[in-house]
């Protein structure tokens, strides 16, 4: 019994390490606002090494990924809110959360 009462101590001490990223001030992803229509660069963005590659959103009725001359784009495509994300070769994979209006 003491020894379970020891483990679940141990975790909940942990617990508020998990799914932070050392380095990140926020909540793990970087907030983009858009039109419907408009496109965010992401490569112009800063957020990721590119070339970026392998897009992903939530919602394609709300954002869907774009080829741009720069590189990967992410373009408003109705209103809502949707989590996007894109890999890179160098560093992790970027989170966005993109709101269009």
């Amino acid at each position: 019994m003491a020894m379970a009462a020891l483990i679940a101590g141990a975790f909940v001490a942990f617990r508020p390490a998990w799914g932070q990223d050392a380095g990140s001030p926020g909540p793990g992803y970087h907030p983009v606002e858009l039109s419907a229509g408009e496109t965010f660069d992401v490569c112009r963005s800063g957020q990721v090494v590119c070339p970026a590659t392998i897009p992903i959103c939530d919602d394609p009725k709300v954002v869907v990924p774009v080829d741009l001359t720069d590189g990967l784009g992410y373009k408003g495509f109705s209103p809502g809110t949707t989590l996007c994300s894109a890999a890179s070769a160098i560093g992790p994979r970027r989170v966005f959360r993109i709101n269009v209006r």
